[in-house]
């Protein structure tokens, strides 16, 4: 469960902080297919449609393997793969920043001149189909699906952190692509998910800057001014030189799912009751902000992003026992209160807003009362 909610979490912000960047995609599509394209592909035409799909799914995988090879790059992906479950729900632990430079990658479907809307179609049909992927319930699906399409089989290996299976089976719908260009691995050892350096925090917003964060503190670290730049186009795991010492890569350890020791913190019953509560109450006003959107003006919209981040770093952290946790809580809270004081609401959502507060003060009060006694 807490793993659940921490990706899910990613998740929900994913989707909010997504809402400040996918404007760049979107208006750089438009403006290069207008007055860029080489051809024109009649929306009408089916055959078009599967060029379509088929040619998003060759940008992805560039993307994608990318993503993989690339410092800077892997910072804005690296979020997907920290789970260290594999199930539906880790397909849903998306990055909230890797929405300001992925879409470089498809501007060749503008170019040939697919329609915006077929590019936005046939993206959300990649998107939809990775889903299903992310499952350890399904085996292999036949020999000619296994051949052509990315398969639950095949992206288990590509979450995987055996040294054989890094970097490998990049595909979004199909993995020719990995057969063609030499990345694809067959599923032939139990895998062990997650990432070769753990995260080891629910933590949505480290999650999302953490890398970043150790890309720029390697660059300042560097000896050599070349390396400063080289820190952040070259794969992970890359050390730069130091001395007379050469530059290298950092071993990927051996790993098997007897021995690997997952990161679980074990949250006392009490707090599983409060944090899931608060959790649900977060995802179901988040889904109705990003439904509701368009009526919502920019201020308000960055207000209800910033009490959803806080919220959701506040359950998180209630959920791994921070020791900032309770502050954080009562911090978001208070916080909530100036939202609704923004949004001129009627007595009733006061009156709610205090309740919550009162019960955050009990649930806190408690909880320390607990860690006194076991102390």
């Amino acid at each position: 469960m807490n793993d659940s909610i921490a990706d899910l979490s990613t998740g929900i912000i994913s989707q909010i902080w997504g809402l400040f960047q996918k404007g760049v995609g979107l208006y750089a599509y438009f403006y290069i297919y207008e007055h860029f394209r080489f051809f024109e592909f009649a929306m009408t035409n089916p055959w078009a449609w599967v060029l379509c799909i088929v040619g998003q799914d060759f940008c992805y995988y560039w993307s994608h393997r990318l993503a993989h090879e690339v410092n800077f790059l892997w910072a804005g992906h690296v979020i997907h793969h920290h789970s260290e479950e594999y199930n539906l729900v880790v397909a849903l632990r998306q990055t909230g920043l890797g929405g300001l430079v992925s879409w470089i990658f498809y501007v060749p479907l503008a170019l040939f001149g697919f329609h915006p809307w077929m590019y936005l179609a046939s993206g959300q049909i990649n998107l939809i189909y990775q889903f299903w992927v992310h499952t350890k319930a399904v085996g292999k699906i036949g020999k000619i699906g296994e051949y052509l399409l990315s398969t639950p089989s095949h992206h288990r290996v590509h979450h995987a952190i055996n040294p054989i299976y890094i970097d490998k089976n990049h595909g979004g719908i199909f993995i020719i692509f990995d057969r063609m260009f030499g990345t694809f691995r067959e599923e032939t050892e139990p895998c062990v998910y997650g990432t070769v350096k753990p995260l080891r925090s629910f933590n949505p917003v480290y999650a999302n800057f953490h890398y970043y964060w150790e890309l720029l503190k390697q660059a300042f670290q560097a000896e050599y001014f070349l390396d400063k730049i080289l820190v952040f186009f070259k794969p992970p795991g890359w050390i730069p030189r130091q001395g007379q010492k050469p530059a290298g890569f950092l071993p990927i350890p051996e790993v098997s799912p007897t021995s690997f020791q997952k990161y679980d913190p074990k949250p006392a019953s009490e707090v599983k009751a409060y944090t899931t509560t608060w959790f649900v109450l977060v995802l179901l006003l988040s889904f109705a902000f990003l439904l509701f959107v368009p009526k919502f003006s920019m201020v308000s919209q960055i207000l209800v992003t910033i009490w959803v981040t806080l919220s959701l770093v506040a359950i998180n952290a209630l959920i791994e026992n921070k020791s900032w946790a309770g502050a954080m809580e009562i911090t978001r809270l208070l916080f909530g209160f100036l939202v609704l004081g923004y949004f001129d609401v009627n007595w009733a959502y006061y009156a709610i807003g205090i309740v919550c507060l009162v019960v955050a003060g009990i649930y806190l009060y408690r909880t320390g009362q607990q860690k006194t006694q076991a102390v």
